[in-house]
């Protein structure tokens, strides 16, 4: 088994030439070494899944395998999850703290996790801190965990770690070099080849000195595109050009790595990578004149991520910049404003010394950057600071980035200033205009601090280009920016105590956690606190996932090819010119398709979705066919050639891709508001009479389910019929859509999935859409097919969370308790009203846990049909929105009455509900009076930076649904146990939970029983796998199959007999030792989940950045059948919503309805700092002998969803005492889904002009 491999001698028959110039190393990976720890997921360096870490002899460092090309890693060892640790070498210490501390749900970021933390411990010789560590994530999504177990189990590596570690788990052995697997000698990298030409006469260079360099670049012809590669992480912003001619691999040339240091300059290589350009400017930033440098230094470390540091380099970062002007180049801001020089090349080697602007202003493509010269600043005589301001803590482009530098005579005159602006317009980098007003003046006087601010203004204006955020935030965001510089440097005497704290930017300390819980030791292992089964496996990267099933070398891919003209019907299709490509095999569409063409059954009460779209066009990118081709690449490049004409749409079509765009109008189009749920009152009856009225709007956007695993399907033709593998969370659904599309049975459409990277929803009917295209392709051709739709692909084309609007008016008594209500509420179908939530728990938690009579609260649910995907089912559907709509009221009329919202809340809730217990209890042990008091003295103190504390509450009903059949099968041999069911593990632990209830029935160890996939056999007919009620339901179909077997085995057992020996027992007498049993909907009584959360931020009101200082969660799960797993849903759920609420972001183009934020470049989950610092989770469990719900436990999967809305009204508890202080008049302010910087900024009333330093 491989522990990693050097590409040169990992296979020495692998010809570079006859793969494609351009293959990444995770292609490499996972296609031709076919190890497949390293995932395949969002292709541009925006998730983590896919890093490996890679050694040149002399250093270790983490890569994304999806940028890195693989001709770039010659002279490189690659080390793989797989190779790191295994069952067969053993587990590395990563893999088993990872697993051990509950760190992994789904699995499918695990390996991407371990092989980052790796790379920095290899990196940093096994010494890192614990603040090293937790800085390091930027670059990995988890959607599940909520991050906080993960960083436990990786700071428990650092050199100053406080953390509790399991005592199983071993300390991390000496890191060593290791040696080539492949001669068992030290790796060499001695193969070098000066260059390689392909067929098609593309070629790769390999220079090791600067004249190899400029011949290589020399030789290329004067049409011919060229790329210098070092990291390729461009790529992951501009896509790079099919047509390159040259790939020249500078990472060899020796003198574009140098650098030197006198008391007078710093020179850089072009060619270090960020990561090492951070290291020089670590030790020389303690040199005199060179201080400034710890400022770059931690800006350079806002930049990307840590394996795109590692790989991306300083003339990477420039040569971007050059290409494309508007890129909001981080190093050049800052370079600029530092006056950074460029040493240049060309091509008769001449050197140069140039201005960053000259270069970047040159028309030379062959134009080289040899080095970079930084200026020595003297502290006494410069000041120097720069600003990144982003729409999460790490691992996005800055909405506007900015760096000054001024220049101070002895009486604090400005002698010269560069005042640098990026992210305004490609054409706008500095302020000139400033930079002259200021030079002879001090800096922080007051009238010119007034003129400063009112030139400023004018001068700059942002252009408007979606989806980038308005001009109007980015123009107060620049302003604000130099005002923080000002107030950070003026003298204390020149600044007014109140403004002091506007001048720093928010500083994160560690983040830690709180888990509180009661096992009940009767009934272990329920109950028990037990590691994930499959834990271990997934961290080494093992376990399997549907993309992981390996297929024959004749496999095809696929890619959709999307329809663009909204509204218009498709008239022709012409697949000629991608079917020229090279690698193409065939392009199937609507007429192809021997059955069916919908890829939902009708049959299970779902109206027609076209897998290819045959007529009209519904939303932008809809797909019109499917390209199948032999690598993935071709595939889709090959899908963008595909061209469809369409007959125009009729003339009084208005293209309206989202619910903003429907209420747009004064009055919106009646045909697209479809009426679901109308209240039956003809009349509202107040219970008392009221002393006001509130009314608003409160509105939530869409969500995309961000699974880590994409929408994939492997389907192989298998005798008469297709074995399927389909990342599906409703198998029963997926094969009866197969079956009918290709006229075939159920029988001979087998399915099997053995796990999920992730569901949310999205993989209930979204991923048919893949099944159906990829069986369509085997059954026509007869050869195994692979589809992994791409992340864009899926953001175009899968339906998201229904985002909901809600128009509400509000009959209160001044101690707020609420009289009468009307609530009307629209929710954003897309074009289709499958899988509607608003029948559902839109209304059955819109009153929460509040007292109305039956006739003083309307509430009338629609259904709005929009020009997008047709929207669908999303962690918590129809209840995060219903409680959010609720809970916002309550907090509309508290604002109203001027009561605190905690009272208001109690004023209002049923006395007979369980919340009216729990709410004072929790308030008091939350200090929750204390804390306000505090909060509000802060913020009499501080005009720029606010706190807030937000209160929510939830009453969630859970109902059980369907079916979900379950065997057991006992092994005579040893006695062993597997189990196999109808549902579908996807990281919430239901495997986990349904062997500890067989091990609890069956009276036997954990170690005895194993799951094992879910298949239409032993699964056939199963219910979808949804709506957080799944594991339970099976747990009580496997307790079923158990019992039997105790009933069968009865008869043979004896008092004091092993369990093997029942079982030896049992067979030698023929008793049957395999059940088969199912839950059926009426096995067990639907119930309620309380929960509780108060939420305290922290907002920079310059900057719209905000931080989540304190997360308290009180939430009721009965008993835990498995507390590891529940506290992990809760945390997951929470962060997940916190991201909707927050940074998630969807921005369609009106004019053609696409999709403009559709991958990681521009959609923004949360990241590792983005979770709340302190988040503190306690699960209430009073044993309830006559509790409802399986063992008396409670589901955990969706309900702390609704909990997060909480962020929102302590965002709104600060921003309301900023426009306070703002003199704006006391009013209501609209704050939804998400409530983003710019939100917050252009609502918290202060201009530019009216900045002052007292």
């Amino acid at each position: 088994h491989p522990t990693g491999f050097c590409t040169c001698c990992y296979d020495p028959t692998v010809n570079l030439t006859n793969l494609p110039p351009d293959i990444t190393l995770n292609t490499f990976i996972r296609e031709h070494a076919q190890l497949t720890a390293t995932k395949f997921m969002c292709q541009e360096g925006g998730c983590g899944a896919c890093i490996c870490v890679v050694r040149n002899g002399k250093r270790s460092w983490a890569v994304n395998s999806c940028l890195t090309l693989l001709n770039t890693c010659a002279q490189l060892e690659i080390v793989t999850a797989e190779g790191l640790g295994n069952q067969r070498t053993d587990y590395h210490p990563i893999q088993k703290r990872l697993a051990k501390m509950n760190g992994t749900q789904c699995g499918y970021c695990s390996p991407g996790f371990v092989m980052n933390m790796y790379g920095l411990l290899e990196q940093n010789d096994g010494k890192v801190s614990m603040s090293e560590v937790e800085n390091s994530f930027g670059g990995n999504i988890c959607r599940c965990t909520g991050y906080r177990p993960i960083l436990d189990a990786m700071k428990s590596f650092a050199v100053d770690s406080d953390i509790q570690v399991p005592a199983e788990c071993a300390d991390i052995e000496d890191l060593k070099p290791r040696n080539c697997p492949k001669t068992g000698q030290a790796c060499s990298g001695s193969c070098h080849r000066p260059n390689l030409v392909y067929e098609d006469g593309s070629q790769w260079h390999w220079p090791r000195n600067l004249t190899e360099l400029l011949e290589a670049v020399n030789k290329v012809g004067d049409s011919d595109e060229f790329m210098l590669v070092a990291g390729n992480t461009a790529h992951g912003v501009y896509r790079r050009s099919p047509d390159i001619k040259h790939f020249i691999d500078v990472n060899g040339v020796e003198e574009l790595h140098q650098h030197s240091a006198d008391g007078q300059q710093l020179k850089l290589g072009a060619n270090l990578s960020l990561t090492q350009a951070m290291e020089i400017i670590r030790t020389a930033c303690k040199q005199p004149g060179f201080e400034y440098l710890d400022t770059l230094w931690n800006h350079i470390d806002l930049i990307a991520n840590v394996p795109v540091r590692n790989s991306g380099t300083l003339a990477g970062n420039i040569s971007i910049k050059k290409q494309h002007p508007e890129f909001p180049s981080d190093i050049f801001i800052s370079f600029e404003a530092l006056d950074v020089k460029v040493v240049a090349l060309n091509k008769a080697s001449e050197e140069k010394e140039m201005t960053l602007s000259d270069y970047l202003g040159s028309n030379d493509r062959k134009l080289l950057l040899k080095a970079f010269i930084l200026p020595a600043y003297p502290k006494d005589k410069y000041i120097y600071d720069s600003y990144k301001i982003m729409p999460r803590a790490q691992n996005a482009h800055a909405y506007v980035n900015a760096a000054f530098l001024l220049e101070l005579d002895s009486n604090s005159k400005v002698k010269s200033a560069r005042i640098c602006f990026g992210g305004i317009r490609p054409d706008f980098v500095h302020a000139s205009a400033i930079e002259k007003l200021l030079v002879g003046q001090n800096p922080y006087e007051g009238s010119l601090v007034e003129q400063t601010f009112s030139k400023l203004e004018e001068l700059i204006k942002p252009d408007e280009v979606l989806p980038d955020a308005s001009p109007a935030y980015r123009s107060k965001l620049a302003c604000g920016l130099l005002y923080k510089f000002l107030l950070k440097h003026a003298p204390e005497s020149e600044v007014s105590a109140k403004f002091r704290s506007g001048g720093q930017i928010l500083q994160r300390p560690l983040s830690s956690g709180l888990q509180l819980f009661q096992t009940q030791k009767k009934n272990y292992p329920v109950t028990q606190a037990v590691e994930k089964i499959e834990g271990m496996i997934q961290c080494s990267g093992e376990a399997t996932y549907m993309n992981d099933v390996l297929t024959t070398s004749n496999t095809v891919y696929c890619s959709f090819a999307g329809a663009t003209k909204v509204g218009a019907t498709i008239d022709q299709i012409d697949a000629s010119e991608a079917l020229k490509q090279p690698g193409i095999v065939a392009f199937y569409s609507a007429k192809d398709i021997p059955g069916t063409n919908t890829f939902c059954e009708p049959s299970f009460g779902y109206q027609v979705e076209e897998i290819f779209c045959s007529g009209l066009v519904r939303h932008s990118e809809q797909p019109a066919g499917v390209v199948v081709a032999l690598t993935v690449d071709q595939a889709q490049r090959a899908a963008k050639l595909v061209k469809i004409s369409y007959s125009n749409p009729s003339p009084d079509f208005k293209l309206q891709p989202s619910l903003n765009d429907v209420f747009a109008s004064p009055t919106p189009d009646p045909s697209r508001i479809l009426p679901v749920s109308k209240s039956d009152k003809k009349k509202m009856k107040l219970s008392d009479n009221p002393d006001m009225e509130v009314r608003g709007i409160f509105t939530m956007g869409l969500q995309y389910h961000f699974t880590m695993e994409p929408q994939t399907t492997v389907a192989i033709p298998f005798e008469d019929g297709l074995k399927v593998f389909s990342a599906t969370q409703w198998m029963d659904h997926t094969q009866s859509v197969i079956a009918h599309m290709l006229q075939v049975k159920a029988k001979d459409v087998q399915l099997q999935v053995r796990r999920l990277g992730g569901g949310y929803g999205s993989k209930i009917s979204r991923g048919n859409q893949v099944a159906c295209a990829a069986s369509l392709v085997a059954h026509k051709l007869t050869r195994p097919v692979r589809f992994v739709q791409s992340l864009e692909s899926m953001m175009d084309c899968n339906g998201k969370r229904w985002a909901c609007r809600s128009d509400y008016q509000c009959h209160v008594k001044s101690n707020g308790k609420i009289v009468g209500l009307t609530n009307d509420f629209f929710e954003d179908a897309g074009w289709s009203p499958n899988e509607s939530p608003i029948e559902g728990h839109s209304t059955f938690t819109a009153v929460n846990c509040y007292e109305f009579t039956g006739d003083n609260f309307k509430n009338n649910g629609n259904a709005v049909l929009t020009d997008a995907p047709s929207s669908t089912w999303c962690r918590a559907p129809g209840s995060v929105e219903g409680i959010a709509m609720m809970e916002n009221i309550i907090e509309h009329v508290a604002f109203a009455v001027q009561k605190d919202p905690a009272e208001v809340r109690l004023a209002n809730i049923a006395a007979s509900n369980k919340i009216s217990e729990l709410l004072p209890q929790f308030l008091q042990s939350r200090d929750y009076t204390q804390r306000k008091q505090e909060i509000e003295a802060y913020n009499a103190k501080n005009r720029w930076t606010k706190r807030g504390l937000g209160l929510a509450v939830m009453d969630y009903p859970i109902f059980y649904f369907g079916q979900y059949p379950a065997t057991v099968a006992i092994y005579h041999v040893d006695g062993t146990v597997v189990v196999t069911h109808g549902g579908i593990e996807m990281g919430q632990g239901m495997n986990t939970k349904v062997a500890q209830v067989a091990a609890y029935t069956l009276g036997i160890d954990l170690s005895y029983i194993k799951v094992e996939s879910s298949d239409t056999i032993n699964g056939a007919n199963s219910m979808v796998t949804g709506g957080a009620v799944g594991s339970e339901s099976l747990c009580y179909a496997v307790r079923k199959a158990c019992e039997t077997l105790n009933t069968r085995m009865q008869p043979v057992k004896k008092k004091d007999d092993s369990w093997l020996k029942t079982i030896e027992a049992a067979y030698a007498q023929s008793i049957n030792l395999i059940a088969s049993d199912h839950y059926k909907e009426g096995d067990m009584e639907n119930y309620h989940i309380y929960g509780l959360s108060l939420t305290e931020i922290e907002l920079d009101v310059l900057t719209g950045n905000s931080q989540i200082v304190r997360v308290d969660i009180l939430e009721d799960a009965g008993e835990s059948l498995s507390p590891y797993i529940d506290i992990g849903q809760i945390e997951g759920a929470f962060v997940m919503c916190l991201g909707y609420w927050l940074s998630e972001q969807l921005v369609y183009d009106r004019e053609t309805g696409q999709l403009l934020t559709n991958r990681t470049w521009n959609y923004k989950p949360p990241g590792a700092k983005d979770i709340p610092i302190d988040f503190r989770i306690e699960l209430v469990q009073k044993p309830n002998p006559t509790g409802s719900g399986f063992m008396r436990s409670k589901a955990t999967g969706e309900p702390p969803c609704c909990l997060a809305v909480s962020v929102v009204f302590a965002l709104r508890q600060a921003l309301n005492s900023a426009r306070q202080d703002a003199g704006l008049p006391r009013e209501w302010v609209r704050l939804g889904a998400p409530t983003t910087p710019e939100t917050l900024v252009v609502n918290a009333g202060h201009e530019a002009a009216s900045f002052r330093m007292k």
